[in-house]
């Protein structure tokens, strides 16, 4: 996303998450990020989230150590957000040790302060 900027990272996601979005945009870019800041915090921009592939589930687990490296995740969500999206995502946010929070759409602005304000 084009606000991104130092250890705040953000990525729009829009339908399923595929192995593909993994190789290509999000651990490139999260690679780089910690080259330059041992922590980080990201943010996720969720269209019509229809949840991830089975590859790409594997590939959050293979990338553990570059997902450890998370402080802060801000999730921005539209309205076919629903409520096991919210158990999922926190969920992983127990199991990981983030502090996530959420935002409807019409807050991302605010998201991303709460994200440059953070740790």
């Amino acid at each position: 996303m084009p606000e991104s900027s130092g250890k705040n990272t953000g990525f729009l996601i829009r339908g399923k998450l595929t192995d593909e979005d993994y190789r290509k945009t999000l651990i490139p870019v999260l690679e780089k990020a910690l080259e330059e800041h041992e922590r980080i915090n990201i943010m996720f921009k969720m269209e019509n989230f229809e949840g991830r592939n089975p590859r790409a589930a594997w590939d959050d687990f293979i990338n553990w150590p570059k997902i450890a490296a998370v402080n802060e995740t801000a999730v921005v969500f539209d309205e076919k957000w629903d409520e096991f999206m919210s158990w999922l995502f926190k969920s992983y946010a127990f199991i990981s040790h983030i502090y996530m929070k959420f935002f409807k759409e019409d807050r991302i602005d605010e998201a991303w302060e709460w994200l440059r304000s953070g740790k």
